[in-house]
């Protein structure tokens, strides 16, 4: 027990630190006492319910997210008790997050410089305040961290098992957040070739397993809606936020959500809503392309600049006299690590993928998954920093790589 304690003594010297400053900062901001509930976080409780009481698809959600924060539906519990299950899932994945982190780091920095940079994830306060909503962030994170930790076993073994289930994870992760789509195209083309060649390998039907789930929801959408597709939400996502921001700055009007133009959308069935969303992108691409490129360049400052919306939220219900100054200065902080990361994320990841662009390795990737994220954030605004949040561990890992290769403290498998 003292071996097994003194081996893993960092990564629970994690855990047990994360417990307890989720817990002090989950009583500074009263935050189990708000019960704030996103638009988007009773979309996600819907589609769990649509799951396991009519065993139907969701308009807007895959069933990834669905299958697992609805599992209190399948024992008889209600709404509450899936909000109430999915911090749990939520804080799980986000100590997950920190020991794969770690797991990283230590590959190329000391044990103890690999648990200080991992500290600093807990720093992020973003993250952290997300783990209190029915949101995808923390899963979706520990999900594509848990993707790249069996690439580096692949990189490692040359084992095209471990291949097979990073792959399978990441086409999982599509069901979880849709946006990973990109991401998931890129790194199945970047491996065509091995997954070509191992097709028929006992070990690809991890794969075939996750594309059938895909295509089942696929599936379950056309039977419902009409359409074979994931979901309808990037059409929506890029009427109401991407385009609605560029036929504003057309006729020079301050943009805002809720106008006409999207209530208008979300009157529509949803067929007629993807193909409203396609008509407009091929017509603004045609007529209004330079506000077109205004607008998602404003989205993607927005994102970048933003604090975190979770903490925004948060109200002083219990009347403490430290709770404002606790809520603006834990804002100002996390509007800060938004650019910290973003910014220095994106750099360190346009070097990272210049200098590795003769020999690509696993961080070349991490960049590439950097940039796609940030890329794919400029359709949308106004979210805070969730859009945001699920690159910070990989760029505290791109700073990590960094820091070792600049003090040459490279530490030989």
């Amino acid at each position: 027990m003292k071996g097994f304690l003194f081996r893993y003594r960092y990564q629970i010297l994690l855990v047990f630190i994360g417990i307890v400053w989720i817990s002090l900062l989950n009583e500074i901001l009263q935050i189990k006492n708000q019960n704030v509930i996103y638009s988007d976080s009773d979309n996600y409780r819907e589609s769990a319910d649509f799951l396991y009481h009519n065993f139907k698809a969701h308009y807007y959600r895959p069933l990834g997210m669905a299958a697992i924060t609805g599992l209190p539906y399948l024992f008889g519990g209600d709404d509450t008790s899936v909000y109430n299950f999915s911090l749990v899932i939520n804080v799980i994945a986000w100590l997950a997050s920190a020991l794969l982190l770690f797991s990283f780091l230590k590959k190329s920095l000391s044990d103890k410089m690999a648990f200080a940079f991992s500290l600093i994830f807990y720093s992020a306060l973003g993250p952290l305040f997300t783990n209190f909503h029915l949101l995808t962030e923390s899963l979706f994170t520990f999900i594509m961290l848990l993707s790249f930790y069996f690439i580096d076993r692949y990189y490692s073994r040359r084992s095209f098992y471990f291949l097979s289930l990073s792959i399978s994870i990441l086409l999982f992760a599509i069901l979880i957040k849709p946006g990973a789509k990109l991401f998931c195209i890129l790194i199945m083309l970047y491996f065509s070739r091995k997954l070509l060649k191992n097709v028929l390998n006992r070990s690809a039907i991890l794969i075939y397993v996750t594309m059938s789930l895909i295509i089942f929801q696929c599936l379950m959408v056309r039977q419902e809606y009409g359409d074979f597709t994931l979901s309808y939400i990037d059409g929506v996502t890029y009427y109401n936020y991407l385009g609605n921001r560029a036929k504003l700055l057309n006729t020079n009007e301050e943009f805002v959500q809720a106008n006409a133009r999207a209530r208008y959308m979300l009157s529509l069935p949803f067929p007629l809503q993807k193909e409203t969303a396609v008509n407009d992108a091929v017509e603004q691409l045609k007529n209004n392309k330079i506000n077109l490129i205004k607008a998602y360049l404003l989205n993607l400052a927005d994102n970048t600049k933003s604090p975190s919306d979770c903490i925004n939220v948060c109200k002083n219900l219990n009347g403490t006299s430290y709770f404002e100054t606790a809520k603006n200065l834990m804002s100002i902080i996390s509007k800060y690590q938004n650019r910290f990361f973003t910014v220095l994320g994106s750099f360190l990841a346009l070097y990272c993928c210049f200098r590795t662009r003769r020999r690509p390795d696993i961080y070349t990737l991490m960049s590439l998954f950097i940039l796609c994220n940030i890329a794919v954030s400029g359709i949308s605004c106004q979210q805070g920093d969730r859009f945001h949040i699920v690159f910070f561990p990989f760029a505290i890992l791109l700073i990590g790589k960094t820091y070792a290769d600049k003090t040459k403290k490279h530490i030989p498998e």
